[in-house]
């Protein structure tokens, strides 16, 4: 053996006292180490995470000052510029696309774009303009874009002998595309791996922590591999649409480390920023924002612990604001946690934010209890604010509704 002259004669005398066993056990470990310190293990069978039955509740931003107000989307051509972030900011609840900049508005996405960096510049500046605002990054629960950096991280684990990606019974490689074919041969997260789940919450905690980030739009959380006696995952549109099947066993282990990371993140989200999982186990979008009853349904159902009760109305909530039906209907069936939200994409060519309505603005203050039936079919409520009374009526017999809001001029009589 050679040891340099530097290193002195005691580690040499050392060795030289060593019996054999003692020498080879050394030496072992020294190999054993320098395997380790170049993270090549040999791969890990699948295993399934302690479940987290009851996870912590989400306390989100909700105000009833004005209309409870959330914005879904992102700038596919640049970032948001401070007139952006200055409307963004209006909004009681933000979530920040996956397509956000060019470089991830792409197909050919890599992680040098690092999305996840451009939403936490755009988060930041948010929470610098009002800090209240419940701010959520877009993160899949399944699919693993390859513009963030999340995605590079796995392909060094998996270059290093960790099983990172999803693959079928048969060995191959999980490649679909996304709904509506908008990306193709997206890799899906390995959720029976361990390292694979505690990298997904690293990733969304460091957000927290340095992002300006609140919570998450985990989507398709609730997609699993199913059914239980033959589990498959398909996704993609016409002739891009793919599946893959899987064994029973292992399909019940990924879906229990599916379910682990929405539960497990819910839980230490709701002890640190409040922020929820969109599409785990209390909060869920694409609601309707001006069928009454609809919304309505879907409120009970959260309020008496059948169903989420963070509620993105996103149905027709873009441009609610315009129609006085669609505000009535959802002011008539909202309940606290309730949004009225808009899903909506800027590119180039069409930079804009959707419209910020006039309506937004008015006063509307708390309201003096749940809408009230009489005559049959005709809803009202009343909300209570410095101003006045704002009242909100809808007529769920012929879907139409009003809403008169406080300091406004008194409404026209109906026409005869």
């Amino acid at each position: 053996f050679f040891f340099p002259t530097h290193a002195g004669t005691r580690p040499l005398l050392a060795l030289l006292k060593m019996s054999r066993r003692r020498l080879a056990v050394a030496l072992l470990a020294c190999v054993v180490g320098s395997v380790v310190a170049r993270n090549i293990v040999p791969p890990s069978p699948p295993v399934p995470p302690e479940p987290v039955p009851n996870p912590g509740k989400p306390t989100p931003y909700f105000s009833w000052d004005t209309i409870p107000l959330a914005y879904h989307g992102a700038n596919k051509s640049a970032m948001y510029d401070d007139a952006a972030v200055a409307q963004l900011a209006r909004y009681q609840m933000v979530t920040i696309e996956k397509w956000y900049t060019p470089c991830a508005a792409g197909s050919t996405g890599t992680p040098a774009c690092d999305v996840e960096a451009k939403m936490f510049t755009t988060f930041r500046a948010i929470k610098k303009a009002n800090p209240n605002v419940t701010t959520l990054m877009y993160l899949n629960s399944m699919f693993d874009f390859s513009f963030y950096n999340l995605h590079g991280e796995l392909l060094k684990h998996a270059a290093a002998g960790y099983p990172s990606f999803l693959r079928d019974k048969n060995g191959k490689l999980a490649t679909l595309c996304n709904d509506g074919n908008v990306y193709c041969n997206i890799t899906t997260f390995d959720h029976s791996q361990p390292f694979v789940r505690n990298l997904w919450w690293e990733t969304l905690k460091n957000a927290t922590l340095y992002g300006g980030v609140d919570g998450v739009f985990a989507d398709h959380g609730q997609n699993m591999l199913k059914p239980p006696d033959a589990p498959k995952l398909c996704n993609g549109k016409g002739a891009s649409r793919e599946c893959y099947e899987f064994d029973p066993e292992f399909a019940k282990i990924f879906n229990a480390g599916h379910q682990w990371i929405l539960n497990y993140t819910q839980d230490q989200l709701a002890k640190t920023t409040g922020g929820p999982v969109i599409d785990g186990p209390f909060a869920a979008w694409h609601r309707p924002a001006c069928d009454f009853q609809g919304l309505r349904d879907a409120v009970a159902a959260g309020q008496n612990g059948t169903g989420p009760f963070v509620l993105e109305a996103s149905a027709g909530g873009c441009t609610a604001g315009s129609d006085m039906s669609c505000l009535a209907a959802f002011l008539c069936a909202a309940e606290k946690y309730t949004y009225l939200s808009c899903f909506q994409s800027q590119r180039e060519g069409r930079p804009e934010l959707p419209t910020f309505y006039d309506a937004y603005s008015k006063p509307l203050g708390e309201p003096t209890g749940p809408a009230v039936e009489g005559p049959k079919g005709v809803w009202t409520r009343r909300f209570n604010n410095a101003k006045g009374t704002t009242v909100a009526q809808y007529d769920d017999n012929l879907k139409k509704g009003t809403v008169h809001f406080a300091g406004d001029p008194p409404p026209p009589p109906p026409p005869p």
